[in-house]
């Protein structure tokens, strides 16, 4: 009976020393897993929408901090001015995207998007759209804050900061840091850099003391917007026009224009830019064309007036398109 009774105790000892082990085994892989989380690093833990076990980051946007699939494989867009031409100029291409409904086309980039589903507009996203999707990773812009703690529950959702508006390096920078494809974003640059380089090497002359101006035409209204507000006036500066001083008068993003006031921005150059598609198509019928003031304009006069559809995206494609605009008018 002792002996047993012995045996009995023993086996009951080696059970809980087993218990045991196997508790602080699993602290320890608790610790191991939450330390890298800390530390912002690699966490291959989280789940996709699709039950996927994926690698996470921590990245920062305009509202806090958020944990992310290091490599997001169904990205969907909600904004696509800053965010549609840099993804697909990173060569990654998001399974759906939001975009202004009523803009005019963007040309080769609308072919390069044919084949994406549209979801909605960048003011109404489709919520149902979204979710038949099954995205890892949803983009927008800070300005869409209402719309973020609904699509933040279908997937995590990054919200690009508001920025200058003009620069699209640095957007494409953020951008690419988000996707995991940081690496492709010298190449990108240094290209826009020896294509600014051989247009001021071949027109430059041309361009030497020059001023230029842009009015902006959005269905019957005409207004300016100020340089650090679009993109092109940092390809304009780079090339080496100067914005005449009104510019820096203005206070707000956007001033609207009176047939009168339109002298006031007079230049050497003029780009006229079209955003809507009404405005598109009414471009010759618009009235202050018919205007003698208009007439008046030395831009106008010297027949250094340009209207192109350059304002609905922003990113290294549409500024490349810009740049091959910029060789056919001078």
């Amino acid at each position: 009976m002792r002996n047993k009774a012995t045996r009995s105790i023993a086996l009951i000892l080696l059970f809980l020393t087993t218990i045991i082990a196997l508790s602080i085994s699993a602290c320890n892989n608790i610790i191991q897993l939450e330390q890298p989380k800390a530390n912002s690093t690699a966490i291959p833990t989280n789940k996709t929408a699709t039950g996927t076990l994926v690698a996470t980051k921590i990245v920062s946007h305009a509202f806090g901090q958020l944990e992310i699939p290091i490599h997001p494989q169904r990205i969907v867009l909600v904004d696509d001015y800053f965010l549609l031409d840099s993804l697909l100029a990173l060569a990654i291409k998001p399974v759906g995207y939001a975009t202004c409904l009523t803009c005019i086309g963007e040309g080769s980039l609308t072919r390069l998007a044919v084949d994406i589903p549209i979801v909605g507009s960048r003011e109404n996203p489709s919520l149902e759209k979204i979710l038949t999707l099954k995205p890892d990773l949803i983009l927008g812009s800070e300005w869409q804050k209402q719309s973020y703690p609904l699509l933040s529950a279908i997937a995590p959702t990054v919200m690009l900061p508001n920025s200058s508006k003009a620069d699209f390096k640095r957007d494409l920078q953020y951008i690419a840091k988000v996707v995991g494809k940081s690496d492709r974003v010298e190449a990108i640059l240094a290209d826009y850099e020896k294509r600014i380089q051989l247009f001021r090497q071949k027109v430059g002359t041309k361009l030497k003391a020059k001023t230029v101006s842009v009015f902006v035409i959005a269905g019957s209204t005409i207004g300016v917007y100020r340089p650090d507000s679009i993109y092109l006036s940092q390809i304009l500066s780079d090339i080496g026009l100067q914005f005449i001083p009104a510019y820096k008068k203005l206070k707000n993003d956007w001033l609207s224009l009176s047939i009168e006031t339109l002298p006031e921005y007079d230049a050497d150059f003029l780009f006229v830019m079209i955003v809507l598609e009404r405005g598109s198509k009414n471009l010759n019928s618009l009235s202050f064309l018919k205007q003698p003031i208009w007439q008046t304009l030395k831009a106008v006069q010297k027949k250094q007036v340009y209207a192109g559809q350059w304002l609905s995206v922003a990113g290294p494609i549409t500024t490349n398109r810009f740049i091959d605009d910029l060789y056919q008018s001078f």
